[in-house]
């Protein structure tokens, strides 16, 4: 019977007893469908009361990695690995070294954010910025997303771009508005992890599309949306996250004419077009009349600018707006006058010029780190695509790296529906602290991957 270990475990004894969970998940030490020890049992072996045990199997519950049936006890869920690891703490606190969230290098913009702060905290509009605004954003920060938009190839407008609290809530908002419970989505056959999350909570049904070098095939896409009856594609064709591949121009012609032909709304992430060295133009331009164009500052510029922007034709903007208003009611406006100052003076594009120095250092560090594995990226890209060695599976290796201080994600995150997980994993370069730390943690990584699996998970 199950025993968890909450030995070197720090906080409250029912989280510790959740974490215990979680690890175990991730280890195989605890399989999908495996029974828990019961609340009176489990409190008796541990010596701890049947409340905190509750409280343990609740929390674990929360967050998705067991499922309590009355009179039957408590069981692992399926899916439940994925679902750890949004929620289980990292190895080593303020140790840890972040090879898992995709962020751009945020120290090369601190001086000129701390700048802007000072900036506006002394001008005449504060009190107007600090109010209520319309919730489709000011108009002078919707001049400035159409300016920035317009880099990327698309004739816009500041009457057809909304401003909205980051990407994620633009894509949010064009599910809510233009899909119906049920309704099956075309994605690339792996996708980013929010979409998935999304898809969920607005029961709507992914559908895989293969890809090949280039991305997303569009023979394949065309048979996936006639088997599905698709009419809505979500795709992310430049530095795709988790393959970093880039649509070709051809290719994107021969994607947004299909999708023409077949009518289909394009929703395009283009969340790291503005850091991409030399990208095509993005694919809404090549279909402007059905495409829903999102990009955002939190790549190019801060994570913490939850700034995004949102084109698309006129007859789209009022089921958008809706949505986005019923998700939101406005965009921090603080946050969009220092991103609108930064697109009309020239700094995003001085910002944008050190994170691509910044990030080109780092892939120079990954080149030497990880000599011998084979790895695909692209320039400008924040994360590669780490194929692994055999037998490493991905879960093993978010497992055994966390006990070394490696935060990581695991590659099930972007598997919509039940493809099989493939045996590589994304890992992001520009979040560790600098260049030193990134090299000690990507070769810890080749440690680990040149070990046994068993006998690291063992270990563990």
């Amino acid at each position: 019977m199950w025993m968890p270990s909450l030995v070197d475990r720090a906080g409250p004894k029912y989280l510790r007893i959740a974490d215990a969970i979680a690890e175990d998940v991730y280890a195989g030490r605890l399989k999908v469908g495996e029974r828990l020890p019961t609340h009176r049992d489990l409190a008796w072996r541990l010596g701890v009361t049947v409340g905190t045990v509750s409280r343990a199997y609740a929390e674990a519950e929360r967050r998705g990695l067991v499922a309590g049936e009355v009179g039957r006890g408590s069981f692992v869920k399926a899916g439940a690995r994925s679902q750890a690891t949004l929620d289980m703490p990292a190895v080593g606190g303020p140790q840890t070294i972040e090879l898992g969230v995709n962020r751009p290098p945020t120290h090369v913009v601190a001086p000129e954010y701390a700048e802007a702060m000072r900036r506006i905290a002394g001008s005449n509009s504060l009190g107007e910025l600090i109010n209520y605004q319309a919730h489709t954003g000011r108009w002078e920060h919707r001049a400035a997303g159409a300016q920035w938009i317009r880099r990327r190839g698309i004739e816009v407008g500041p009457e057809r771009v909304l401003v909205t609290s980051g990407a994620e809530h633009a894509i949010t908002a064009a599910l809510m508005a233009f899909c119906d419970p049920g309704d099956p989505i075309l994605v690339e056959e792996l996708t980013w992890s929010g979409v998935r999350a999304l898809s969920s909570l607005l029961r709507l049904s992914l559908k895989a599309v293969a890809m090949d070098e280039e991305g997303m095939i569009p023979e394949a896409l065309e048979a996936a949306a006639r088997a599905s009856g698709a009419r809505l594609l979500y795709t992310t064709p430049t530095l795709h996250n988790p393959t970093t591949k880039t649509m070709s121009v051809e290719r994107r012609r021969a994607i947004a004419e299909l999708c023409r032909d077949l009518g289909i709304t394009i929703v395009e992430d283009d969340i790291y077009g503005t850091v991409a060295e030399d990208p095509p133009p993005a694919l809404s331009s090549f279909a402007p009349e059905r495409s829903i164009y999102i990009t955002a500052a939190s790549k190019a510029m801060a994570p913490s600018l939850r700034i995004g922007f949102a084109a698309m034709p006129a007859d789209r903007l009022g089921r958008f707006s809706s949505a986005a208003r019923a998700t939101n009611w406005m965009a921090p406006p603080v946050m969009g006058q220092i991103v609108a100052d930064w697109i009309e003076d020239g700094t995003c594009d001085v910002l944008a010029d050190r994170i691509r120095r910044e990030t080109k250092a780092r892939h120079a560090v990954a080149a030497r780190a990880l000599e011998g594995l084979t790895w695909h990226s692209q320039p400008g890209c924040f994360h590669i695509w780490l194929e692994l060695p055999e037998p490493w599976r991905a879960q093993e290796v978010v497992a055994a790296a966390r006990q070394r201080g490696l935060a990581m994600t695991s590659t099930e995150l972007f598997v919509p529906g039940r493809a099989e997980t493939p045996h590589a994993m994304r890992i992001t370069l520009t979040a560790a602290a600098d260049a030193e730390e990134l090299e000690r943690g990507l070769r810890s990584l080749v440690e680990l991957l040149r070990s046994d699996p068993d006998l690291s998970l063992a270990a563990a």
